[in-house]
């Protein structure tokens, strides 16, 4: 091998060691050099997850996104970088308004960093108005609006309707604003529900029910109609025609309606009929009063018509009189014509009790001599016998007898009181039920006012108010009529001293004289005196025996200090003049 080939291979390795030497020294600066540089170029990091300012509704939730941290190259590195832990601190109150700061901070070794996050917790939601509504209401065009109602909410401020501006601009509109305290603003605005439901008003001029003439014209009387809104609309107004229900009878219908649809209607009955109508007029007054149950007499009604004459009987009278109770009775009287036409015509009757004075206590020394069922053919020997001693007494009348009327006038004349004891004096008949008794009592009071002039408010029952025999024929009458009396102001008097004369033991017939009479008179007084009461005496002046002891028991009386009298008005009812009433 040649020197210079030697030399070659020589320097060829002398260059491969220098590269060798070359890589080793670099080797060696990127094993010591480059993990120093890398030291020193390493950083933390820390970034925020999210905005770092975050606007939060206040009443909400506050959700927080946290925040990332790492420890490493801040370029270029083959090394991957390390993760760190970040901690967190700072509140966030989603109650309250205000700003809010989050610190977010992270440490590596004696390298630590912190940024923070403002989280600001604001109201930025509008409050809410609320319009009420009243179901089916509305304001009348021309009239104000009455307020139904409102309501404003805040989510945050609560129940701010104090707040609420209401404003009417005029436009049929209300505009309602209300501003929370962050400055929110709320704007509702309401329509006005207008409208016009108020039907029209029709006034129709005269009569709704008219009656003319067959043969007449109709001539309208007139109408007016008015509107709340529209005012006059009577020139709206249409009249239509149709046949009634009656027979010559034409209903005429006025209808109207406003600019807004409402209608009104009225309507008026017009009947063509005969002109000759008949003509009803009531005799008497048309009130009458009565007094103390004195009965009604019909005072009698004309009724009368052109066509047809008198129509008297075919008057009918509705309605009753029950005079012997206290009150108020109407009676309508109605007649009619051939041709339909019909006339009414009312009358009131008033029954009111008789005003009667207070009472006068007799004292026991005084005799009341009553007589019962005439007068008779004996009583002119009563009269002379009681005008003999002036003595004056008391005749409970009846008109069964011939001498009945003459004899009436002759007690009256002579200051003797005269009273009421029916009529018939006929049980079965008075005793069937009330009217029946007041209706026999009053014919008897007929008679007495007609002889006398006077009409008597002082009776006596057939057989006094305790009698049992009324109860064959009327269950409950004596009390019922004893209530009447009372009601009515009418007096009645039983008696307290019986001289049985009508008892079983009694002569059968008319004997001059009775020994236990007296006795039974004298007896009774002594026993009424004695224990301070008057003596109501009952006799019967169709007894010729009970007639001759009268002038006995007169003698009697007045020798032993007593008074004889007749009932007035002023004799009390008490002391067992009224007597138990069993029916």
């Amino acid at each position: 091998m040649s020197t210079e080939h030697n030399g070659k291979k020589k320097h060829k390795k002398r260059k491969n060691g220098h590269w060798k030497l070359v890589i080793l020294i670099a080797l060696l600066l990127a094993i010591i050099v480059i993990p120093a540089i890398r030291l020193m170029t390493r950083s933390i990091k820390l970034e925020l997850n999210g905005d770092p300012e975050v606007v939060v509704e206040v009443g909400t939730y506050y959700e927080e996104l946290g925040a990332k941290a790492e420890y490493g190259h801040t370029g270029f590195s083959l090394f991957r970088n390390q993760p760190l832990a970040v901690r967190i601190s700072g509140g966030v109150d989603t109650t309250k308004i205000g700003e809010y700061k989050v610190a977010y901070k992270t440490s590596h070794g004696s390298k630590s960093k912190e940024i923070t996050r403002t989280v600001r917790v604001a109201d930025t939601q509008k409050p809410e108005i609320t319009l009420k509504t009243k179901e089916d209401y509305y304001t009348p065009i021309g009239q104000a609006y009455e307020e139904e109602g409102f309501e404003a909410i805040d989510a945050y401020d609560g129940d701010i309707t104090d707040r609420v501006v209401r404003d009417e601009p005029g436009d049929g509109t209300v505009r309602y604003t209300v501003r929370d305290s962050a400055g929110n603003e709320a704007v509702v605005v309401r329509d006005i529900p207008y409208d016009d439901r108020t039907v029209p008003e029709i006034t129709l001029d005269g009569s709704l029910e008219l009656v003319i003439d067959y043969d007449s014209e109709y001539m309208e009387p007139g109408y007016h109609a008015t509107d709340d809104v529209d005012g006059d609309i009577t020139s709206k107004v249409v009249v239509t025609t149709a046949p009634g229900e009656k027979k010559n009878q034409t209903i005429y219908t006025y209808t109207v309606k406003d600019e807004h649809g409402n209608a009104a209607t009225a309507s008026r009955t017009v009947l063509r009929m005969d002109p000759d109508l008949p003509t009803l007029m009531l005799e008497g007054d048309e009130t009458i009063t009565l007094e103390g149950g004195v009965w009604y007499k019909e005072p009698g009604f004309i009724a009368t018509d052109k066509k047809d004459g008198d129509l008297a009987e075919s008057v009918k009278v509705e309605g009753e009189v029950e005079y012997w109770h206290v009150g108020t009775y109407t009676l309508n009287y109605s007649v009619k014509d051939s041709d339909g036409n019909v006339a009414t015509a009312q009358r009131t009757v008033v029954v009111k009790a008789r005003e009667l004075p207070e009472p006068v206590d007799p004292g026991p020394m005084t005799i009341y001599l009553t007589f019962d069922d005439g007068p008779s053919q004996y009583t002119q020997q009563l009269l002379d016998v009681l005008a003999k001693y002036d003595v004056k007494a008391t005749f409970f009348v009846t008109h069964n007898h011939k001498e009945a009327d003459d004899m009436i006038k002759a007690e009256h004349a002579a200051g003797h009181t005269v009273a009421i004891h029916t009529y018939t004096h006929d049980y079965s008949k008075i005793y069937k039920s009330e009217k029946a008794y007041f209706d026999d009592m009053n014919r008897m009071g007929d008679i007495i006012e007609g002889l006398i002039g006077e009409r008597p408010a002082i009776i006596r029952f057939p057989g006094g108010s305790s009698n049992h025999v009324s109860k064959n024929y009327a269950d409950g009458i004596m009390t019922k009529l004893t209530q009447d009396m009372n009601e009515m102001g009418i007096l009645y008097y039983d008696w307290n001293v019986d001289s049985r004369d009508a008892s079983g033991d009694s002569p059968k017939n008319s004997t001059d004289w009775w020994d236990p009479l007296v006795n039974n008179v004298i007896s009774g007084i002594k026993n009424r005196s004695k224990n301070g009461r008057f003596s109501v005496v009952l006799q019967h002046d169709v007894k010729k025996f009970s007639v001759a002891a009268v002038e006995d028991i007169i003698k009697w009386g007045l020798e032993n200090g007593y008074t004889f009298k007749a009932l007035d008005l002023t004799t009390p009812t008490t002391g067992g003049v009224h007597q138990g009433v069993w029916n």
